[in-house]
């Protein structure tokens, strides 16, 4: 399995959308959407970016801002360990 992107609802009851390899190690996190129609839009943008985007060095600078826009990147996401059952969630538009 080459991997997946997975639906997440977080603790503040938005959503994001992980990208996930084929041994289950968090690859990509998306920002937080307010609602699963939200979320599921995003996934789109998601691929195309990943399908089409170009590779582009960054600085520390850019990542520190990025990381100041996001509230923690959700730190219960982290500590959740468990998993809930999976649901499958159509993105197609």
């Amino acid at each position: 399995m080459a991997g997946r992107l997975e639906l997440v609802e977080t603790p503040d009851g938005g959503y994001r959308v992980l990208m996930v390899d084929g041994t289950d190690t968090l690859m990509g996190l998306s920002k937080r959407f307010s609602s699963v129609d939200e979320a599921v839009g995003g996934v789109a943008a998601i691929r195309e970016v990943a399908g089409t985007g170009l590779l582009q060095t960054g600085s520390a600078e850019r990542y520190a801002v990025l990381m100041l826009e996001e509230p923690a990147i959700d730190s219960a996401l982290a500590d959740q360990g468990a998993r809930k059952q999976s649901k499958v969630v159509s993105c197609e538009q």
